[in-house]
């Protein structure tokens, strides 16, 4: 579980900023929306609104960039090569070549581990790992530059691995990769967090989970449950996955463009006088809306983290959503128990902005200023009771993070005042 994740001067986020995941001292939803670990209490679900622009996606961005390193870096570059992704503030002449910040904050096995980096495209300039015990933080590692200080007796799988680092991967990476154990359980945990943003296509961040759940025959009583629940008049649903086509010669395996498996959706067919005949069938992803795509492919998702204890991770989760299916997922999420999975979202829709469905600790903003730098700030930072109106005071203003629009406008205006100023031009 996520505890806070820090990103600094890495694309609009010029300072650093901190999404926390650990609860306040307010007193709604304690029972439900709250984890408890040891004395430790994590909010289950986030949501984080902001105008386009000011910064929601770059925040995702920063934590699958973060993410994508550590799995990747040791074995997918050659020691010459740039690290493209990093992407430091350009907006002023102090951060653009200033290394970007990144550090997370996690639970694993109920142990407190920190873990983060600084980066440029050239290289690695700093790197720690620490683990908490006792309100105090001891390094297992910390790395400047190209000098290390390694804890043999805490991490000893690290102890003969730091002449083997490139300077453009991380040592954590590496470690793994030569079988580390603490640094495998580590990277592990970084791919137990999963993005979910796909809208129309069949699936991201590792195939379709909702697909491969109903070839195995596993959960589809819910998953056609929340489908119906969902108002799209779909009776039932199949999943038919093809052998990949081989030549008759050699018996290899021929590469084609042709996808290898088909979702069928069935609906009901009526006569001439509306009565029933029998189902008919649709191809999910050329006859179905996106709207019933998008929630089919997230359904999967929700599923494998609340049994297997997965982050969430989904950008605009209302996009091509209705208000009450979101809802839906918000609220399965806080009402889960016996499971550590946390849902994070960035989110538009107001209507989420409800004291029954979010405590005030998880509702985020994300502002940009006159420089181009964003900030990041959670609603309970105001002087604000939860029966007050959230959604009311947001789009008032009171919290920041909504676009200022001159409603005054008119093109046609403007296309008037560009044909005076050209004639005064002629004359």
């Amino acid at each position: 579980m996520i505890i806070q994740f820090t990103v600094g001067n890495f694309k609009v986020f010029k300072e650093k900023a901190t999404l926390d995941m650990r609860a306040t001292s307010i007193s709604e939803h304690k029972d439900t929306h709250l984890f408890y670990i040891g004395k430790e209490k994590l909010l289950k679900s986030v949501a984080i609104y902001g105008k386009n622009a000011s910064g929601k996606s770059k925040l995702v961005d920063a934590l699958h960039a973060m993410r994508d390193f550590v799995i990747s870096s040791s074995k997918e570059s050659q020691s010459n090569e740039p690290i493209e992704w990093v992407d430091a503030f350009r907006l002023n002449t102090a951060t653009r070549n200033q290394p970007s910040f990144f550090d997370i904050e996690f639970f694993m096995d109920n142990i407190r581990y920190r873990y983060g980096f600084e980066v440029t495209k050239e290289r690695v300039e700093k790197e720690w790992l620490l683990e908490r015990k006792k309100q105090k933080e001891y390094p297992l590692f910390l790395r400047i530059g190209d000098e290390f200080q390694i804890d043999d007796k805490r991490f000893k799988e690290g102890k003969t691995r730091k002449d083997f680092t490139r300077s453009n991967a991380l040592f954590l990476s590496l470690v793994a990769q030569l079988n580390g154990e603490l640094s495998q359980k580590i990277i592990a945990w970084f791919d137990n967090i999963v993005f979910a943003h796909a809208v129309c296509g069949r699936g991201d961040d590792g195939g379709n989970k909702t697909e491969e759940f109903l070839y195995e025959g596993k959960y589809k009583p819910f998953i056609l449950s929340m489908l119906k629940n969902a108002d799209v008049d779909i009776e039932d649903v199949e999943v038919s996955v093809f052998d990949k086509i081989k030549s008759t010669k050699t018996g290899k395996e021929i590469e084609n463009d042709f996808e290898e498996s088909l979702v069928t959706t069935y609906h009901k067919l009526f006569d001439e006088k509306n009565k029933f005949v029998e189902l008919e069938g649709f191809d999910m992803y050329e006859d179905e809306s996106s709207g019933t795509i998008r929630w089919f492919n997230l359904l999967g998702h929700f599923i494998d983290a609340l049994i297997n204890g997965k982050i969430i991770v989904s950008d605009e989760i209302d996009s091509r959503l209705h208000t009450f299916l979101v809802q839906s997922i918000l609220r399965k999420f806080n009402a889960a128990s016996n499971t550590k999975a946390q849902f994070i979202c960035t989110v538009h829709d107001t209507n989420l902005q409800d004291s029954e469905l979010l405590r005030r600790d998880q509702i985020y903003f994300v502002d940009k200023d006159k420089f181009g730098a964003s900030t990041l700030y959670p609603l309970s930072d105001f002087k604000t009771r939860n029966d007050h109106n959230y959604e009311m005071n947001y789009l008032k203003g009171r919290y920041g993070g909504i676009p200022f629009i001159n409603g005054s406008l008119n093109p046609l205006e403007i296309s008037d005042n560009e044909k005076n100023e050209k004639q005064t031009q002629l004359q």
